[in-house]
């Protein structure tokens, strides 16, 4: 709620950059601070955007005069030394400077690559034949030849699946035989799928190599995106290690519950009280939306099969065992602008970013004009010998020389702290030789130089960025002290029932009574309404009474009498309105019937009760304490405006 509180009231004012007047001349001053014409201007345009002017230029400098006043007295009270404020600021900070470090240019571009990408499902079997990253150069080459023989197997026509599961290294080539089933983007790493994404069905890879090992890929099918899908299972689990019997009798369940199902009954009823999938089971069996690659193929496969909501699937056989599935709803591929959000999630956790980090670094470089020193680099190559890159301490013992390394703007880094930064992160660095080795780590300690630097520079580089801090830091202070000064005070019990009373008279409410209404119905007959009235008068008062009454008023089945009892106001009921409002009964003759109301108590004009109206106290107690406190600040502190400047402001503004 703090959060929400505070974006609201920084939409609603945005009422900062007073510490970064560059005016000689100030439209506004409030207490020391001072805030230009151009400030003033940009915040009003802000708040009132393609001429959309909901508050004019003098109203709304009044209300930011109030609110500059509420933030001086933040400021003196000391809010912004407080820990819990500079970390919610730095908080804030870090989340709004994402959108200044990144290259926003190359990131687009890969996002549309990526949805491109997207709309494409891809069916493909691989072999993997491991490989770690930083297999020695020996290992790598044997690995690569084991890859090519496999590969010349195929495509002499021996079957994919029967070579995966005896010479792939990936654990699940007993379970699919291979078959990866229909993925799409980010779903494989990077060089898998560019190499998928340019393959046609039936054509088998070279072998691409990636941080496991080396693949042979063989695309299957490509079919457009499916779009993503919501279903419900029934499931009779038949786990690893799952006996002959026990797989018998898993079929055997499912294929009752099937015929269940044919027979009309309720597929959330059955998955609640059979299916193994506990998780699901407790909602009838549903699952969370999922697409293409994010569920096991013969599952998906299935699923996507189904043309209809609530239409289900025959017994499907998994590795996990027997499923009923269930259409629930299913969605197309979304456009751009809708997929973009999703896309954007998955690059930034992904090795794409390293493209857009790149490209970033670049600029940057070009921007502050970076150098480096060659020959100081070359100098570290030698030293990185495979010992060295593959052990575990990364000291360097050598003579460093006094040299700088590289320089941009005005910073600068020296071979010393060149090697400082392998000692802590060497084990990052790429491993098949040392001029890779070095130039990796290079690239890191340059982007994480660059960036920190960028990163420091932001308000001074970027006016707007220096601007939305501004609010933040103003915001934060506006919300503390009205929470602490108005907002928790409008909620103590005492202050506000004292407010209360001096205003209760403006919530008056007016003569109340308390009655009974027996009506007794036109046909029950002349001589019965005479004994139900002679009863109704005679009993009223007793606790029974409703059941003495109804008992005389019974005519076969059926009561002649219908009894009710309230508490109403003038106008609220047309018979009480008929009659004089003093207590004892009243008789009426209508064309529904006799009708006798029993008033039973009076009450006269009064106030509401405090619970009735404290939503409209509550809001009135709350603008009592502001005005209160925004008069006293306004004795307080020094408040002068610039008239001059604010008839330019007006004029430019054409308000």
């Amino acid at each position: 709620m703090k959060i929400i509180n505070l974006i609201y009231t920084l939409i609603a004012f945005s009422f900062a950059l007073n510490l970064y007047s560059q005016d000689k001349d100030y439209l506004l001053k409030v207490n020391d601070s001072k805030i230009g014409a151009d400030e003033f201007k940009w915040l009003y345009l802000k708040n009132n955007p393609s001429g959309q002017y909901k508050t004019g230029i003098d109203e709304y400098l009044d209300l930011y005069i109030k609110l500059r006043l509420k933030v001086e007295a933040a400021g003196e009270a000391g809010i912004d030394k407080r820990q819990s404020f500079m970390d919610e600021l730095a908080g804030y900070r870090k989340q709004l400077a994402k959108n200044y470090l990144t290259d926003e240019e190359a990131k687009e571009e890969l996002l549309k690559k990526s949805y491109e990408r997207y709309k494409t499902e891809i069916n493909a079997l691989h072999i993997l034949i491991r490989c770690p990253a930083d297999a020695s150069p020996a290992d790598s080459l044997e690995a690569y030849n084991r890859a090519m023989n496999i590969r010349e197997r195929i495509r002499l026509g021996e079957p994919f699946e029967s070579v995966a599961k005896g010479a792939s290294d990936d654990p699940t080539v007993n379970i699919n035989g291979g078959n990866l089933g229909y993925f799409t983007v980010f779903q494989t790493p990077l060089a898998f799928e560019n190499a998928v994404y340019g393959m046609s069905p039936g054509q088998l890879s070279m072998p691409v190599r990636t941080a496991s090992g080396y693949h042979i890929i063989k695309v299957q099918d490509k079919r457009e995106n499916q779009g993503r899908i919501k279903v419900a299972h029934i499931m009779k689990a038949t786990p690893p290690g799952s006996t002959p019997g026990q797989r018998k009798k898993a079929g055997h369940d499912i294929d009752s519950l099937y015929m269940l199902l044919e027979n009309g009954a309720d597929f959330a009823t059955l998955a609640i009280n059979n299916s193994d999938d506990q998780l699901s089971a407790k909602n009838g069996g549903g699952l969370p939306w999922f697409g293409p690659g994010e569920m096991i193929y013969e599952f998906s496969v299935a699923a996507f099969k189904l043309l209809r909501n609530n239409e289900y699937t025959r017994p499907v056989k998994t590795v996990y065992g027997w499923h009923i599935i269930k259409r629930l709803d299913k969605e197309p591929m979304p456009p751009y602008e809708e997929a973009k959000k999703y896309l954007e999630s998955r690059l930034s956790h992904s090795y794409l970013l390293s493209i857009s980090r790149k490209s970033f670094t670049g600029k940057l470089k070009k921007e502050y004009g970076f150098q480096t020193d060659n020959t100081a680099l070359e100098w570290f190559y030698p030293l990185a010998d495979s010992t060295f890159r593959f052990g575990k301490s990364k000291d360097i013992t050598a003579e460093i020389p006094e040299k700088d390394l590289y320089t941009f703007a005005d910073e600068k880094c020296t071979m010393n702290e060149f090697a400082e930064f392998i000692r802590h992160n060497g084990n990052q660095g790429t491993m098949n030789d040392s001029v890779s080795y070095i130039r990796s780590l290079l690239e890191q300690k340059i982007y994480n130089h660059l960036l920190e630097y960028e990163d420091a520079n932001l308000e001074d580089k970027y006016p707007e960025f220096r601007y939305l801090m501004n609010e933040f830091y103003d915001g934060i202070l506006f919300f503390e002290i009205t929470d602490s000064l108005i907002w928790q005070k409008s909620a103590d019990s005492t202050g506000l029932a004292e407010y209360y009373n001096t205003r209760k008279e403006e919530f008056m409410e007016g003569p109340m009574v308390t009655a009974r209404i027996f009506t007794i119905e036109g046909e029950t007959g002349k001589r019965l309404t005479r004994k139900i009235i002679k009863t109704i008068k005679k009993y009223h008062n007793r606790n029974d009474y409703r059941e003495i009454i109804l008992q005389e008023s019974v005519t076969g089945k059926d009561s002649t009498v219908i009894i009710e009892e309230g508490t109403w106001r003038k106008g609220e009921n047309d018979l009480l309105d008929r009659v004089k409002w003093s207590k004892g009964i009243h008789q009426l003759t209508t064309d529904n019937g006799t009708i006798l109301v029993d008033i039973t108590e009076l009450t006269g004009v009064r106030p509401k009760e405090l619970e009735q109206v404290k939503g409209i106290i509550i809001n009135d107690y709350q603008n009592y304490l502001e005005e209160k406190w925004v008069n006293e600040l306004r004795r307080k502190y020094e408040v002068s405006i610039n008239r001059e400047l604010l008839k330019e402001v007006k004029t430019d503004i054409g308000k």
